[in-house]
């Protein structure tokens, strides 16, 4: 069964960090009006399902939406603690400014820690001109444990633990269409390696989409974003294991931001995901077979300064699927905050 050593990943991850700053920081002729700042963050969330709760919060635009779910055994409760640090460096542009940021970020379960885990994120942001920017990013979730489960390359069926390594790609070109519009590119490229006993679930995927986002008013601005992705898995050449998790997925994703005073903020989304399998493998499961997800979030921010924001958040998920098995609904409440430094 494969494995990762935290503390080996952990010393990994700070060589990489040390490397990328030390690198900016002896950059030759930096402008004197390059900027460095920190932004930390805690969250404390309650979830309904342990098993679920990665996916669902992950299923954002901004995250991956479209992490795997294990198959919850039963819907153990849980408060999981967050916290997340990102390091950024900006400096001007003759076209306008390029961010370039590292950031790492925890989820530590009080009473399923076989669920913790970490995500690895860097990313640049650059101007091409002064209507249009391009971000670039990658990510890194390493052996994330999704549940038992059935493994099949023996024979046996025999249960042991399912567990995922993510790495994906981002690049987002924006435009300020109008005076009111903003115009974004979506695409992305990943790659899904599992533990040994669950290796034909191996999976390259690529996402494309539009989002647009529209500053009707000083307090509000309303977004619309479509995804489309294809995922092809390692299953679908070994047929012996009649286990392909080949899919293709539509999401549609609609949000408010109000700016309700100067100090307070309130965000709605609403997520709608229809992920389907595309096996045709005789007696695999996945068979005809798709996962029809709805979520909805809100969101409260108080800024309480212009380098601190309080957080309170509720989100609800809800999936339907032709596998009884793996229907779930999840609801997680989240308290937290922001500090700039």
């Amino acid at each position: 069964m494969m494995r990762y050593p935290h503390s080996l990943l952990a010393n990994v991850c700070r060589a990489v960090l040390w490397v990328v700053l030390t690198g900016l920081m002896w950059e030759p002729d930096r402008p004197v009006q390059a900027e460095w700042w920190a932004i930390a963050e805690q969250k404390a969330s309650y979830t309904t399902d342990a098993f679920q709760f990665s996916s669902a919060r992950r299923l954002r635009l901004t995250e991956d939406p479209s992490q795997p779910t294990g198959i919850s055994v039963a819907e153990p409760k849980d408060v999981i603690w967050e916290p997340a640090l990102e390091v950024v460096h900006s400096t001007p542009t003759p076209q306008g400014k390029n961010e370039l940021s590292v950031k790492a970020q925890g989820a530590i379960y009080t009473n399923n820690p076989i669920f913790n885990h970490a995500d690895y994120r860097i990313q640049d942001r650059f101007s091409l001109d002064r209507a249009t920017s391009m971000l670039v990013r990658y990510r890194y979730v390493p052996n994330l444990f999704l549940g038992p489960n059935f493994e099949r390359r023996t024979g046996t069926r025999s249960i042991q633990e399912e567990r995922v390594s993510s790495h994906n790609w981002r690049t987002e070109v924006e435009r300020r269409l109008t005076d009111t519009v903003t115009g974004t590119l979506i695409t992305r490229y990943g790659i899904r390696r599992y533990n040994d006993s669950f290796a034909e679930r191996n999976t390259n995927f690529f996402t494309l989409g539009p989002r647009v986002d529209y500053h009707a008013m000083d307090w509000l601005t309303v977004t619309m974003t479509y995804l489309y992705e294809r995922g092809l898995a390692d299953g679908h050449k070994e047929t012996q294991f009649a286990d392909d998790v080949s899919y293709y997925l539509h999401m549609v994703s609609a949000g408010t931001e109000f700016r309700l005073h100067k100090q307070w903020g309130l965000g709605l989304t609403y997520i709608h995901l229809r992920k389907t399998f595309t096996s045709g493998i005789a007696g695999d499961a996945h068979v005809d077979r798709f996962d029809a997800t709805h979520q909805g979030i809100a969101e409260l921010q108080y800024y309480v300064s212009a380098a601190a924001t309080v957080m309170l958040s509720f989100q609800y998920s809800k999936r339907t699927s032709t596998n009884a098995l793996r229907d779930f609904q999840d609801s997680i409440l989240s308290i937290g905050g922001q500090y700039r430094f």
